[in-house]
This record gives structure tokens, C-alpha cells and sequence, in this order.
């Protein structure tokens, strides 16, 4: 069974601790950085969520979804929208992917988005770096799109809401 749980005293030394494959090491936020970043969009108040993606009650993961407003420097169909939701932080324990996990767990995820504010009639976004051939395959499998692309060579990717 994969389920999002919230990331708790109890829990969440076991997610610190969850082990990113090497080649993904430079596409992916460690567990700790991810965590600061949720701890830092709740500060500012933005909704959004960071969980643990459990399997058979083992943390095998982590994703984290917050609201963020739009910039003026964001390609033209972000502009629109004064806020969007981000996935700014999503990883699988090296040892438990490629069973259909991630999966599981980004579409709870997405659905799970639909309960926060404007979280059903905006959009959500992710940039995934342009070497990452495997994420990008994925995210595309979930409707989002390409739309652009960072200075950093990553692409923004967007899943229109609906």
C-alpha cells in the first residue's frame, strides 16, 4: 500500500536518511534541503504540503508541493495565474524505484493539491533538468507539458489544471 503521510518527530529522521541513486544526485534535492524548503514556504505562508510516501508502512520517500506566486520573467502562460503550485522537491529511495511507487505516490499527490486554496483551478508546475531523460518521460506521462527553460538548463514543465 503507498500512501502520503505527514513528516513528523517520529518519522522523520527515517526521511533524512532516505538514499537518492547516484546518478539522480545532481537532479534532486537531498531529503534535508527539501524539508528546509517546505519549512520555509509554511513560514511565508504559502499552502502547500511536504510528505513522506510510505510503502507497506516504510517511509520510501518524500514530495513537496507548495503554492508560490508567478514572476514577471516566467514564460507568458504562467503570467496568467498570480500563484501556481510547485513541485519543488519529489524522490524515491534508490531501492524502491522503478516498482511504480513514484507514481502512486505523484498522483495522490496531485490529488491531494486539489484541497488547497485555488488548488483545482490553477495550474501546477515543476522544473526537471534537461539531462534527466527517465523524469521528464514521467512528468510527461502526467500531462505536463514543456513550456521553457531556466537558465540552468531545466525545463519548466506545467500540468493545466483540470
Amino acid at each position: 500500500m503507498i500512501e502520503l503521510r505527514d513528516i513528523t518527530f517520529e518519522n522523520v529522521n527515517r526521511v533524512i536518511k532516505l538514499k537518492i541513486k547516484f546518478s539522480q544526485r545532481k537532479f534532486v534535492l537531498k531529503p534535508a534541503d527539501t524539508i528546509a524548503m517546505a519549512y520555509a514556504g509554511i513560514n511565508e505562508g504559502y499552502p502547500g504540503f511536504a510528505n513522506a510516501i510510505y510503502y507497506n508502512d516504510v517511509p520510501v520517500g518524500l514530495i513537496l508541493i507548495g503554492q508560490a506566486p508567478v514572476a514577471d520573467y516566467e514564460p507568458e502562460i504562467l503570467r496568467k495565474y498570480e500563484y501556481v503550485y510547485r513541485v519543488v522537491g519529489f524522490l524515491i529511495d534508490e531501492y524502491y524505484q522503478n516498482c511504480g511507487i513514484g507514481r502512486r505516490a505523484l498522483s495522490l499527490a496531485l490529488e491531494k493539491v486539489k484541497e488547497y486554496p485555488l488548488g483545482d483551478k490553477t495550474v501546477v508546475t515543476l522544473e526537471c533538468h534537461e539531462k534527466n531523460k527517465k523524469a521528464l518521460e514521467f512528468y510527461k506521462s502526467f500531462g505536463f507539458t514543456y513550456i521553457g527553460k531556466t537558465n540552468d538548463h531545466n525545463y519548466i514543465l506545467v500540468r493545466l489544471e483540470g
